[in-house]
């Protein structure tokens, strides 16, 4: 390492790409700027982040960013694309921060290989919780960028903007290098004694506005692939035998006249019956004409009783947090309304296709 400007080498094989296959991935990124950024789990750069931050495991490298010689940035997230639009809106994100067009960053994700690890996809916690850290991660890559044109083009930082990915002179225009040129063959780890500043939100061009949803022609053409449409060579689909209604117990099941359709395979373990077939179509089909026993479910449970129900069974609540007292604010309270509402009893569940995919080698 050349301790004076931070460069390192890159070695062979390292890097990053935008969404496409690895190997690709690998060549067009084998040189860049490599940001970590080391983010306290309950503190962000802009302040006191939502306590759901809490739930984080240890603090670990949560922003992780890439700018190719080329000038393109690769943002890699362990969060997953879910329907939520993250796919666009975390490199809205980057790119403001950045300085640098949308069209020019690509983002990787829920690479268990390439990206940092993360707590999951759920709550709505992507851009609430996840998105400062990025942001903060791009912040930093910029004012470093700044500071290394600086050296550069032998210019005092606060004589420098940034305008779409290169670093230009406010004085003199003629003197400008782009980010690209700035990374170009080397990897550089370079780190600020102190936060980056964030833009403030009146300064914003990118974040805030609406801008088109990366998958959103792969979706409505039908060529996004979705789990149940990865298909491993020689793999059987299976459709699982379930109970006809919640607390039924298996009793027996007659599988005969499955297994008597060609290229059937039923699997029996316990009260587990599955039956696999090349084609999802036929295995559903052969599903169908197993005959199975339960007997009636005992719960008497109605939308109507479900409430109280939950109500019983329900573990002793937690307080997160208190403030106040709330019998001093009803001796103050010249009216005290006492009500409870009830919404019907519905399952928070995704409505696609549950499938899974596995290839045993």
């Amino acid at each position: 390492m050349n301790r004076e400007n931070d460069i390192v080498e890159v070695p062979e094989g390292w890097g990053f790409v935008k969404t496409l296959d690895r190997r690709d991935f690998l060549k067009l990124t084998s040189s860049g700027l490599l940001v970590l950024c080391v983010i306290d789990p309950l503190l962000g750069t802009a302040g006191a982040m939502p306590a759901e931050a809490a739930q984080r495991a240890a603090p670990d490298f949560n922003a992780f960013l890439h700018i190719g010689a080329d000038g393109r940035v690769t943002c890699l997230v362990g969060k997953v694309e879910m329907g939520q639009g993250i796919m666009t809106a975390l490199p809205q994100l980057a790119a403001e921060e950045l300085d640098v067009p949308l069209s020019s960053v690509d983002i990787v994700m829920g690479d268990t290989d390439l990206c940092p690890t993360d707590s999951g996809t759920y709550g709505s916690l992507s851009v609430r919780v996840f998105g400062p850290t990025l942001r903060a991660a791009a912040a930093e890559a910029r004012t470093v960028l700044v500071q290394m044109a600086a050296e550069r083009l032998q210019r005092p930082v606060a004589d420098l903007d940034v305008r779409d990915g290169v670093v230009v002179s406010k004085t003199d225009r003629a003197k400008h290098v782009s980010y690209g040129e700035l990374t170009a063959g080397k990897r550089i780890e370079r780190r600020l004694d102190g936060q980056a500043v964030l833009k403030q939100v009146s300064a914003f061009t990118i974040m805030g506005k609406s801008a088109p949803r990366r998958d959103a022609l792969d979706k409505v053409t039908g060529k996004a692939k979705y789990a149940g449409d990865i298909a491993p060579s020689g793999a059987l689909h299976a459709r699982i035998l379930r109970p006809p209604s919640h607390g039924a117990t298996f009793v027996r099941a007659d599988t005969s006249a499955a297994e008597a359709v060609p290229g059937v395979r039923v699997v029996r373990d316990g009260d587990l019956i599955a039956v696999l077939h090349a084609h999802r179509d036929e295995a559903t089909r052969a599903l169908a004409l197993v005959k199975a026993t339960y007997p009636p479910s005992p719960s008497t449970l109605t939308h109507e009783t479900i409430f109280e129900h939950l109500q019983k069974v329900a573990p002793e609540g937690t307080a997160s947090g208190s403030r106040g007292n709330l019998a001093d604010g009803e001796k103050l309270a010249s009216q005290v309304v006492e009500q409870t509402y009830l919404k019907g009893y519905v399952a928070h569940a995704a409505m696609e296709t549950h499938s899974a995919v596995a290839a045993v080698e």
